[in-house]
Parts: structure tokens; C-alpha cells; sequence
């Protein structure tokens, strides 16, 4: 890899929490701008989003959530002398992963996908098989890359909005049940994944706490390596606008629909 990569100075527990803490805190503040108070989460919160819109943009999002499930798993390979020196971290890890292909059965969170896209009226094959809007290929591809040429202190600040978007689901789930006439088992996806990702659930660590304790871990082993040009605060704020642009991509690709149909 020829980017020049640094090494932080190792951090004592204390300051290496409370860096993450910081990070999330703008992580957090950045998504209420970019995601929460951008116009596709401001119409659907109120009821005024197209259900069409809705359906564009799940179709995607489904699609990509079956790859970047694919990437969290490969890199348990890549990462492993990592798990080797923190082995208290191996069993989390491992149940992240089981939980993601096999609950509620094989294989896995896509069938909790699947479950709220027919709900939404989407057929199966078009989360299976349709391309995605290129908008969202750029965030799986955002990731692709920072698996094969980024450091892993900056995989993990991706992540950092897999905390974010069990917040998200809050919110989708509400509106879509307040407004939308969906009932629970309808929005199975988003109950799903504020279980998952925000709380301990049947013993397992949730994945957002999971997620901050191994970048805790990287800066107290002071194996934090961050590349010029990219870095912890950069591949965290990146992946919040990727988000933001997947949600727009999808209103926008609605709106050329409707103006097509005219």
C-alpha cells in the first residue's frame, strides 16, 4: 500500500474511551444534520414521502445491506491477529456474525429484509438481482475499498454509523407505523435492527457497543494507523454522507420517475 500511514501514541483506557465517545458525539451530531434533518427523512417523518419512494429506496438498501453483511464477515480473516491478542473479543464477534446469517434462520438478517420488502410491496428478485442505484454502490464500494487497502482502525470508524442506524430505524419504523398503516411484523427489518444494533440482546453485545470497543482497543494498543488522506474522522463523517446520499438518490430517482411519467 503506498499511502503513508501514522500510528497514534498508545492511549491509557480512559482517554481511548473517551476519544471514541468524542468521535460518536460527532458522528451523532452530523447524522441529525445530514440524515435526520435531510428531506427524505423530514417528508417520511411527517407523512408526505411517496410510499413509491419508500420502496426505491428499500429495494436498494436491501440489496446493499446483503453485501455489506458479506464485507463484516471477511474481515474477521483479515483482522484476525487483532483477535488473536484480544481474545475476550472473539466470542462478540463471532455472535455478531452467527447473528447476521442465522437469525432468524439462515441465512440470516436478509430474511427479515425480504419479510418488511414484501411488506412493502417489493418482489424478492429485485433484491436479489436488480442493480443498485450507483449512489449506493459508492457507499458499499466506500467500504469494499477500506477492507482491502484501509487500516482497520479506519473499517471500524465506518461503523461507527452501524450504531447510528439503529437510531435511524427509531425513527423509519415510527413513521412508517404513524403514517403509513404498517403493522410490527411489517417493519420486522427496523425492530431487528434496533435490537442489534443498539442493545445486549439474548447475551450478545450489541454491535455498536462491540464496534467502539474494538476502536477503544486499537488506540490503547496504539495500532490506531490512519492513512494520509483518510483517517478515523474522515472515514466516520464520509460514511454519515454516503448514508444521506443513498436517502437522496432515492428520492431523487423517484421524482425523475414521476416527471418521466408525466
Amino acid at each position: 500500500m503506498a499511502t503513508a500511514t501514522r500510528l497514534r501514541q498508545p492511549l491509557d483506557p480512559a482517554e481511548a474511551r473517551a476519544y471514541v465517545d468524542a468521535l460518536y458525539g460527532r458522528v451523532r451530531e452530523r447524522w441529525e444534520i445530514k440524515v435526520s434533518g435531510g428531506e427524505f427523512m423530514t417528508l417520511l417523518g411527517c407523512g408526505e414521502l411517496p410510499l413509491d419512494a419508500v420502496r426505491i429506496f428499500f429495494r436498494n438498501f436491501g440489496a446493499w445491506t446483503i453485501e455489506i453483511n458479506t464485507l463484516v464477515a471477511a474481515t474477521y480473516q483479515k483482522h484476525l491477529p487483532f483477535f488473536r491478542r484480544h481474545r475476550d473479543l472473539m466470542g462478540p464477534f463471532g455472535a455478531k456474525i452467527a447473528e447476521e446469517f442465522t437469525h432468524p434462520q439462515p441465512p440470516g438478517h436478509v430474511m427479515v429484509t425480504l419479510q418488511t420488502a414484501r411488506a412493502l410491496g417489493i418482489p424478492e428478485e429485485a433484491i436479489y438481482v436488480e442493480p443498485f442505484l450507483s449512489t449506493f454502490r459508492a457507499k458499499l464500494d466506500f467500504n469494499r475499498s477500506l477492507f482491502y487497502e484501509g487500516t482497520m482502525a479506519e473499517w471500524y470508524a465506518t461503523l461507527t454509523t452501524e450504531e447510528m442506524i439503529g437510531y435511524w430505524s427509531v425513527d423509519f419504523r415510527r413513521a412508517l407505523a404513524t403514517h403509513y398503516g404498517f403493522g410490527d411484523e411489517a417493519l420486522v427489518y427496523f425492530r431487528t435492527h434496533i435490537e442489534a444494533d443498539l442493545d445486549e440482546h439474548d447475551g450478545a453485545m450489541g454491535h455498536g457497543t462491540f464496534n467502539r470497543t474494538v476502536l477503544q482497543r486499537l488506540l490503547e494498543d496504539g495500532a490506531a494507523e490512519e492513512r494520509t488522506g483518510y483517517g478515523i474522522d474522515y472515514c466516520a463523517m464520509t460514511s454519515v454522507d454516503l448514508h444521506a446520499q443513498m436517502l437522496r438518490a432515492a428520492l431523487d430517482h423517484y421524482r425523475e420517475q414521476a416527471d418521466a411519467a408525466r
